[in-house]
């Protein structure tokens, strides 16, 4: 599994919530191709953890991602990049 966390920097300052600064990067992170489809990401506790930040801000992201058909979460097996960002879905 790759290291999701030393890929992603937060910036406390921004207006910008912690769970949308996650879930920009996750979107850069594919369209450059760091991240491709199947690759599994960590936990929401294990990100949270790494990013010493609280594990529900990990979850909202997550929860977005997944809404956006972005990531999948498969109950007992993990979270994993389900497919190529849309135009529509990098606008939000």
């Amino acid at each position: 599994m790759n290291s999701l966390a030393g890929k992603i920097t937060l910036d406390m300052r921004s207006s910008e919530p912690i769970y949308l600064q996650i879930a920009r990067q996750v979107h850069t992170l594919v369209s450059a191709g760091s991240l491709k489809q199947g690759d599994q990401l960590p936990t929401v506790r294990e990100l949270a953890t790494e990013l010493r930040i609280n594990f529900n801000t990990v979850a909202r992201a997550y929860r977005l991602l997944d809404e956006e058909k972005l990531i999948s979460t498969q109950r007992g097996r993990g979270t994993y990049i389900w497919e190529e960002p849309t135009e529509d879905t990098m606008k939000q």
